[in-house]
């Protein structure tokens, strides 16, 4: 018996944000995205442009947070731990839907602490930049065409 199966982008070992990856309309947007959000004005800006009005965060073990600002706040309040974070892609698949796109992946997560513990080492990313600590995420995403979007496409 066979199965349907919808055609995806896979990258198995992506080393950060190779520009080889970032040809795909997506990894190119997140990159950006991630760019705003580890290292720009995002947090303080909010959500728009990047994501729609109806956009949601959930996160395991936890509620839904509700559409718009009340969610972006919420996936904030994640980082709030954090003096500064990094978001460096390990893994993902990419298809596209009715409405766009669609991502599952995995990601390095780097971050430092408000308070750095004495004496305690130091992990590199990709990039040569030092971090207190160093885990995996596990993501997904719902991206929409939106003309009105960074690079048409919206959360």
């Amino acid at each position: 018996m066979s199965y349907p199966t919808t055609p995806v982008y896979m990258v198995q070992n992506a080393g950060g944000w190779p520009d080889e990856h970032k040809k795909h309309p997506v990894v190119d947007w997140m990159h950006d995205y991630e760019r705003a959000f580890d290292f720009g004005n995002m947090k303080a800006e909010g959500h728009v442009p990047w994501a729609t009005d109806d956009f949601t965060f959930s996160q395991c073990g936890a509620p839904s947070a509700p559409g718009g600002a009340a969610a972006f706040a919420a996936l904030v309040g994640v980082y709030a731990p954090l003096s500064a974070h990094y978001h460096e892609p390990h893994c993902y698949l990419i298809w596209e839907n009715d409405k766009g796109y669609e991502m599952t992946g995995v990601a390095y997560m780097y971050g430092n602490f408000h308070v750095p513990r004495d004496g305690a080492e130091k992990v590199k990313d990709l990039e040569g930049r030092e971090w207190d600590f160093k885990g995996l995420g596990s993501f997904y995403f719902v991206y929409e065409k939106d003309p009105t979007g960074p690079k048409g496409l919206k959360l």
